[in-house]
């Protein structure tokens, strides 16, 4: 994930976090370190509120929801310390058509 050439394992967990306690979908992502597991990124949050995610060429693809019926697909990739916005594959439709794009 962070371009160093090690394999990292990106994992989906249902739990709060030190600054959004309630419990929601988030992305952590963990590298290895001289063998043993260590966490590169677990993340908060990245745009809307998170329904589904994939890696995909090199980034993360997420299927988001804004709470109220509208659905939207981005890609976010590494920059340095996390997860940054990349590109909006498409917003504001209804949860099947933006599945087609995820």
């Amino acid at each position: 994930m962070d371009g160093d050439g090690c394999t990292d394992a990106i994992v989906g967990v249902i739990k709060g976090t030190r600054f959004y306690p309630e419990a929601a979908r988030r992305i952590f992502i963990f590298k290895s370190v001289d063998g043993k597991v260590r966490p590169l990124w677990l993340g908060s949050r990245l745009g809307g509120t998170l329904v589904d995610f994939r890696y995909t060429d090199g980034r993360i693809r997420a299927l988001e929801t804004d709470g109220i019926g509208h659905f939207g697909v981005a890609d976010y990739c590494w920059n340095d310390f996390g997860m940054v916005f990349d590109r909006l594959l498409i917003k504001d439709v209804d949860q099947e058509t933006a599945k087609l794009y995820f």
